[in-house]
C-alpha cells in the first residue's frame, strides 16, 4: 500500500514536471476540449472544516487528465507544528491529485457540499494556467507560508487565475461591507467555545473594515464572487468568468444547534459563585488566599499567551489586542506574593490599582477599537471584585452584613 503510494506520488511528481518542461519549450498544451473549474468544498460539521475548501480541477478528456489542485495540504504530526502553528511559521503546500473522484467522495464523507465552477477560458489560458499549477507543484516551490486571512487554500487559487488570464478579472460589490470578526462568528457559530478562543488569542485587527477582495479568504465567499465576475479582455469587452456551475456533491443538513453550555452562561455563573463565596467572605471575616491566587495565577498565565501571541507571533490579527488589559502576565506577581507577609502592602497597592483598571475597562467597553467577546465582561467582573475583596472587607458600608 505505500509503495503504491509512493509510486503514484512519484508519477504525479514526474508527470507535471514533463509539462513543465515541454511547456517552456512551447510544445505542450491541452486539448481545445480541456476544461479547468474552481472546486468549492462547503463546511462540514467539524470545527477544522467549517472555513470550507477551494481547488483546482483541469479536466481534459482527449489527454487522460483529470487533477486537482488543493492548496491545502500540511501535516500535523510534525515536530513542533502546535507551537509553530501559533507562532504563525506555519508551511502549506499544493498537492497534485489526479484522482478527482476520490477528493469528492472524500467531501461527501465529511458531508460537505462540492461546487463546480467551469471557467470561460480560451486554449491559451488554459495552458497558462495549467503550466503555472504544474510549476507550483515542483518540490522547490510547493511550499508558500501560510497565512489564514491573506494566504490560504482559497487565495492561491484566486490569485493564479488572476494572473493567468488575458485581461483582469471584475468583481462585483455582491458581499455586504462586514469585519474579519463578524465572517469568523458567523462561520463558526455552532461552536462558540471555539469562537471565545479565537477571539481571546486574536485582537483589534479582526474588527477593521474588509475590502471586497479581502473577503476572498473565505472559499465561500470567493465561489459567489467568480457566479458574478466578468472578465474585462484586452479589446475592452466583457464575458462572464463561469460558463458552468455544477452541484459534485449536495449541500447536507447540518446541525444548527450550538452547545449548551456556552462560555457566557458558564462565566456568569462563574461569576455568582464566586460573588456567593466573596460574600460569605465578607460575612464572616474570612480570608481565601487560595482562591485569589489560583484566579490570579490563571490570568496570568493567560496574559503570557496574549504576550507570545501579540508580541512573537507572526500572525497579521494579534496585535494590538485589548484583554491584555485584564490578562497580562503581572498577575503571576500577586499569585505568589499573597502567601509571603512582607509583601502584603505590594499585594494590597496591586489589588487596589488593578481593580480601578478592570472598572475603567468596562466603563470604556464598547469605546475601545477591539470588540470583546459578551463571556469576557463576567470575567473582568470576577477579577475586579476579587481585587476589592480586601477593602470591602473593612468597609464601614458592609460592615453591618
Amino acid at each position: 500500500m505505500i509503495l503504491s503510494l509512493l509510486h503514484k506520488k512519484y508519477l504525479t511528481v514526474l508527470f507535471l514536471s514533463l509539462c513543465v518542461a515541454v511547456a517552456d519549450a512551447q510544445t505542450y498544451s491541452l486539448s481545445e476540449s480541456a476544461e479547468i473549474s474552481l472546486i468549492t468544498c462547503g463546511p462540514g460539521e467539524s470545527i477544522y472544516s467549517v472555513y470550507g475548501h477551494t481547488a483546482i480541477r483541469i479536466k481534459d478528456a482527449e489527454k487522460g487528465l483529470n487533477y486537482v489542485f488543493n492548496y491545502g495540504m500540511f501535516d500535523f504530526s510534525s515536530p513542533g507544528f502546535t507551537y509553530r502553528f501559533a507562532k504563525g511559521d506555519t508551511y502549506y503546500w499544493v498537492h497534485a491529485d489526479k484522482d478527482f473522484d476520490g477528493f469528492v467522495e472524500e467531501y461527501k464523507w465529511r458531508r460537505s457540499s462540492v461546487t463546480e465552477q467551469v471557467l470561460n477560458l480560451s486554449k491559451e489560458e488554459k495552458d497558462k494556467i495549467f503550466t503555472a499549477l504544474a510549476i507550483n507543484c515542483l518540490p522547490e516551490n510547493k511550499t508558500y507560508l501560510y497565512n489564514f486571512f491573506y494566504d490560504n487554500c482559497s487565495t492561491r487559487p484566486r490569485i493564479l487565475i488572476e494572473n493567468n488570464i488575458s485581461g483582469t478579472i471584475l468583481y462585483e460589490e455582491i458581499l455586504p461591507p462586514t469585519t474579519f470578526r463578524k465572517i469568523i462568528r458567523h462561520c463558526n457559530r455552532n461552536h462558540r467555545w471555539y469562537i471565545f478562543g479565537i477571539e481571546l488569542a486574536l485582537g483589534a485587527p479582526l474588527d477593521a473594515p474588509t475590502g471586497q477582495k479581502e473577503q476572498l479568504f473565505l472559499p465561500q465567499y470567493l465561489m459567489q464572487a467568480f457566479n458574478h465576475a466578468k472578465i474585462v479582455q484586452p479589446d475592452g469587452t466583457y464575458k462572464n468568468l463561469v460558463v458552468r456551475t455544477s452541484e459534485l456533491a449536495p449541500n447536507y443538513p447540518k446541525n444548527e444547534h450550538p452547545e449548551d453550555y456556552n462560555p457566557v452562561t458558564v462565566f456568569w455563573l462563574a461569576f455568582a459563585l464566586i460573588a456567593i463565596v466573596s460574600f460569605v467572605e465578607i460575612r464572616f471575616h474570612k480570608r481565601f488566599r487560595f482562591l485569589d491566587s489560583a484566579l490570579f495565577l490563571v490570568y496570568g498565565l493567560t496574559g503570557c499567551v496574549i504576550v507570545f501571541l501579540s508580541f512573537i507571533s507572526i500572525h497579521p490579527a494579534v496585535f494590538p489586542n485589548y484583554s491584555i488589559i485584564w490578562a497580562h502576565p503581572l498577575h503571576l506577581l500577586p499569585a505568589v506574593a499573597i502567601f509571603i507577609k512582607p509583601f502584603a502592602g505590594f499585594v494590597g497597592y496591586y489589588r487596589l490599582i488593578n481593580g480601578a483598571i478592570l472598572i475603567a475597562l468596562m466603563l470604556g467597553w464598547n469605546i475601545l477599537p477591539q470588540e470583546f467577546n459578551s463571556a469576557f465582561f463576567p470575567i473582568v467582573m470576577i477579577l475586579c471584585l476579587r481585587s476589592f475583596i480586601p477593602f470591602l472587607q473593612k468597609s464601614k458600608i458592609l460592615k453591618g452584613v
